[in-house]
């Protein structure tokens, strides 16, 4: 097996145990190896789940700078033109890499910065469920985001330029965004990983998002795994369709057996985050991990 699998913060910290040790002891029996941290609908002490964990075989592999579960990203800001917005954006990765300090990990996963358009947007979020996304709808949005693009590339860059030279004992993985005003469609990301290709920037492959973009947008998950093998860290793992993102693996439109052939590819054991909306009851976990097990993931 090459992958290492973990069950995301989030949704464990609102299904699990709130004890601290309980709720490892409850990850470990789930058949995980350990929590990737991150913002969720619940506060969490970081250095209590630590110290429960010292004695376990479980750890942390990722803690990411923005939150899966909501349209609003932490790290819309490093595109931006606002002084304010990208200090904002800064705080958030600055905020992540202390947790992950405190929890042993140097690996913080992000979306790279939102492109902001002129006049006001009705909606932009693939994961809406009452959106009803169709290609001709996203289209007039995706064009006021082509005319301003370029400069949210470059202010992304210097962002990312600045954050990697701030926090150098660290590793950044770039996630795609389930906005349709994200810079990291596979050309943003293509574009970053060139301008920066020095640094120590990664891929993280989130596979609801890229589903979700792909039903809309005819994005195709491959071309971005083929694309960014070389820096491939590891993969987010979560179903989508038209009634949401983050559902149990195998109720969308995920093709696992075509990311469970990249993820195979590599000769690394890649961390696999089971990434889910708190509303998937525990009861599902039998079938997820039967669905993750006939893909290798």
């Amino acid at each position: 097996m090459t992958v290492n699998r973990f069950l995301a913060a989030p949704w464990a910290s609102v299904h699990g145990p709130t004890d601290p040790r309980r709720l490892w002891l409850w990850t470990l029996d789930a058949g995980f190896a350990g929590l990737a941290a991150g913002p969720g609908p619940r506060l969490v002490d970081w250095s209590a789940w630590r110290a429960a964990a010292s004695d376990l075989p479980v750890r942390v592999p990722i803690v990411r700078a923005d939150s899966t579960l909501t349209e609003d990203s932490a790290t819309a800001g490093l595109a931006s033109a606002r002084d304010g917005e990208l200090a904002a954006a800064r705080s958030a990765i600055a905020d992540a890499v202390r947790t992950g300090q405190r929890l042993g990990t140097e690996w913080i996963v992000l979306e790279p910065g939102r492109v902001a358009v002129l006049g006001e947007v009705e909606a932009h979020d693939l994961g809406d469920p009452h959106a009803a996304w169709t290609r001709e709808k996203a289209q007039p949005l995706l064009a006021r985001r082509k005319a301003v693009v370029l400069g949210a590339l470059d202010r992304v860059c210097r962002a990312l330029y600045g954050v990697c030279k701030s926090f150098p004992d660290n590793k950044f993985a770039l996630s795609p965004g389930r906005s349709l005003l994200t810079v990291a469609d596979r050309a943003g990301l293509a574009a970053i990983f060139e301008d920066l290709r020095h640094l120590p920037l990664f891929y993280w492959h989130d596979a609801a998002v890229s589903a979700r973009r792909q039903q809309v947008l005819d994005e195709e998950p491959g071309e971005a795994l083929e694309d960014f093998s070389n820096r491939f860290a590891g993969c987010g793992l979560g179903d989508a369709g038209p009634d949401g993102m983050y559902g149990p693996p195998g109720a969308g439109g995920v093709d696992y057996g075509l990311l469970g052939s990249y993820v195979h590819r590599t000769s690394r054991v890649l961390p696999v985050v089971l990434d889910l909306d708190p509303t998937v009851d525990p009861a599902e976990l039998p079938g997820i991990r039967s669905c993750l097990d006939k893909y290798g993931l």
